[in-house]
């Protein structure tokens, strides 16, 4: 595979000048050949998938959030508008920084382009109005907000009103009124705009070995018996997690009738996520203790205890995902998902 890139120099203050600037860009790669395919190369419409817009409040998250998109336009490219929207420092500011890429995979030309706004003041709440002109018509948007997002802030109302999907980390400080803010999202701008969270990708696997207690046809009676669950969590951070992790228990035993009551016990020997999980089923001699619990290599072991007898324990890897890999998952899923929005209402519920 080979690669080319081209950027942008000097101060671009306004989108006229931004638009002109990514033709111009894009032109660039293509300047040591002036053949009639070259310009129909540079002239076509993008081989973009989608529109990506990611907003960023600190010059010191860049870095690691350009390499992230880098890493996604690979497999998944488009254009891609970083916000660095800084509403505190003052003065009014509006400046871009255009760059474009050019890769060539088993003879497809796959070509890629990133604009960097940079706002201060007044401007830097209200750049709906300068992203709506810079996206690909036609193309979904999706917009990825790294950290806590001011759910209540003018920027965020305006840049949802534009995405199809909006991606976050609950990781990232949420807590139970946050999920609250984030699932109104999902619910509002009449339904335009998805709702998606890294960390209910991250409980993938958590869900997977939970159901697979009960794919067993002499276990399969015991799921009708459930008596409640126990979720151990880190208490290093607030507990969205384990929260997504007991509303997509109570959504689902909810939807065949089954109210599970739900214990959460902070944790302090791991990190802030789902350190174990315990479900107990049926009473008196008849009593069994399902456990998924997190162990040191990245594996998550599986128990099952039935009575006073252990009835075998399994293990299983869970790779570390990185955000590359997660947000690229988003792009997977459907319009609305529907598990996720029904764990979180659950979630939030006290």
């Amino acid at each position: 595979m080979t690669s080319r890139e081209g950027m942008s120099t000097g101060v671009i203050a306004n989108v006229r000048q931004i638009r002109e600037e990514l033709e111009r860009v894009r032109w660039g790669l293509h300047d040591d050949d002036h053949s009639e395919a070259a310009e129909h190369a540079a002239a076509e419409a993008r081989a973009s998938v989608l529109n990506m817009l990611t907003v960023v409040s600190d010059e010191s998250q860049l870095a690691r959030i350009q390499k992230v998109l880098d890493g996604l336009s690979v497999t998944h490219p488009s254009r891609t508008l970083i916000l660095l929207a800084q509403e505190h420092r003052q003065g009014e500011k509006l400046e871009a920084e255009v760059s474009a890429r050019t890769r060539t995979d088993s003879g497809h030309r796959v070509s890629t382009e990133q604009v960097l706004l940079h706002a201060h003041g007044e401007i830097a709440r209200h750049l709906g109005s300068v992203v709506t002109p810079l996206l690909i018509s036609e193309l979904p948007v999706m917009l990825w907000w790294p950290g806590l997002p001011d759910f209540e802030g003018e920027l965020f109302k305006e840049l949802c009103g534009l995405a199809d999907r909006l991606v976050v980390d609950s990781d990232d400080g949420f807590e139970r009124k946050h999920l609250a803010q984030l699932l109104d999202c999902g619910h509002s701008s009449e339904g335009k705009t998805s709702i998606s969270d890294f960390n209910w990708a991250r409980l993938v696997p958590w869900r997977h070995v939970t159901a697979q207690f009960f794919d067993m046809p002499d276990m399969l009676p015991r799921l009708g018996e459930i008596q409640g669950a126990r979720i151990a969590y880190g208490a290093e951070r607030p507990m969205a997690q384990a929260l997504l992790l007991a509303g997509w228990l109570k959504s689902r035993m909810g939807a065949v009738g089954i109210e599970v009551p739900i214990e959460f016990v902070e944790d302090d020997s791991h990190d802030h996520r789902v350190a174990r999980l315990d479900l107990y089923t049926g009473v008196g001699a008849d009593k069994a203790r399902f456990t998924v619990r997190r162990v040191p290599g990245g594996r998550l072991a599986a128990d099952v205890r039935i009575g006073e007898h252990d009835a075998g324990t399994r293990t299983v890897g869970v790779p570390p995902r990185t955000y590359e890999d997660l947000l690229a998952i988003q792009l997977t899923l459907p319009a609305h998902d529907v598990l996720f929005e029904e764990a979180l209402s659950a979630a939030i519920k006290e």
